[in-house]
């Protein structure tokens, strides 16, 4: 890491005292702190290229771009709290960025940590309201083989091989009747992992390079129905309200059902997997919360996903590792 010390120290101005590797997701991207010697620090990310094999197919053509950079300018130039970026050094994937500290709204212990959800409430609302450009987010589209190709690995890792030939025309259907919903600017991964609470004590948004066009309801899952957090119904029912009082306009019930049996599915195959593939085992108590996610969403939706909704019951009743 040399050539990197050497690249922030030019790039800041100033002394570097260290620089260390920070735990990161799922994902292949690597993250680094860079900590200076008058007290600053700042945020190397290394946006690795991920393995295409794991991507939808429309991500799969970027080739050397950084849709990172594209993606944060657009919503900075909008006034959403994504970190700021100091340097890029595109021949070798480096970003350096604002260092949002360590505080995540998932490490917040209450009553805080309710506030905070009802502040990303109101986040996301403005998010969700901005209208369509000529900008990266905009011309993607969460559509049929999107939503489908998400659920691959749900078949793949999460049930038992029995009920996959039978599940497979429900789920292209649900994939159908998910990119069939009116659609808004989407951040895709917005949950409690990739909210942070920055030194000042704002809330800030990070992970959102994938962002595109899908309904609302898919960020309203992964937020509301987080799997990273215990969040009862109440709650869960105050944060839909005022997200639709915000917006001003009326919930839809079987539209959310839709998101939520989608996106707890796909978390649902994707913890199986990084368990009982990977080895990686803290991923294990989040397995039962997105099933429980997908099971209490299953009498909302539409009558058309009937045989759907008793296909997953059984199937994740079964499964239960």
């Amino acid at each position: 890491m040399e050539r990197a010390r050497a690249w922030i120290e030019t790039a800041r101005g100033r002394a570097l005292a260290a620089l260390g590797a920070i735990p990161g997701g799922a994902g292949a991207r690597r993250y680094y702190r860079a900590s200076f010697a008058d007290g600053t620090s700042a945020m190397l990310m290394h946006a690795l290229h991920e393995d295409p094999a794991i991507l939808p197919p429309a991500l799969r053509s970027q080739g050397d771009s950084l849709p990172f950079l594209e993606v944060s300018e657009f919503l900075a130039r909008h006034a959403i709290p994504v970190p700021e970026i100091y340097a890029v050094l595109r021949s070798e994937r480096w970003v350096l960025l604002e260092d949002l500290g360590d505080t995540r709204l998932l490490d917040l212990a209450q009553p805080e940590r309710s506030a905070r959800l009802r502040e990303a409430i109101d986040l996301l609302a403005r998010v969700h309201a901005l209208a369509r450009e000529d900008a990266l987010p905009f011309r993607r589209e969460f559509d049929a083989e999107w939503v489908r190709f998400e659920l691959r690995t749900f078949a793949e890792h999460g049930l038992p091989e029995r009920f996959h030939r039978a599940l497979a025309p429900e789920l292209d259907a649900l994939a159908r009747a998910v990119a069939a919903l009116p659609r808004v600017l989407s951040l895709r991964d917005y949950q409690s992992q990739n909210l942070m609470i920055d030194p000042r004590g704002r809330l800030r948004v990070l992970d959102y390079q994938d962002a595109l066009c899908a309904p609302p309801q898919l960020d309203l899952a992964a937020l509301v129905h987080d799997s990273y957090l215990e969040t009862g119904a109440s709650e869960q029912s105050e944060l839909l309200s005022r997200y639709w009082r915000a917006r001003g306009a009326g919930s839809d019930a079987s539209a959310l059902a839709l998101l939520v049996v989608q996106r707890k599915c796909k978390d649902y195959g994707r913890y199986r997997m990084l368990v009982e593939r990977k080895g990686e085992l803290h991923y294990r108590p989040f397995i039962a919360r997105a099933a429980a996610a997908v099971l209490g969403a299953l009498p909302a939706l539409p009558a058309e996903q009937r045989r759907l909704a008793e296909l997953l019951h059984e199937a994740l009743r079964e499964a239960a590792p």
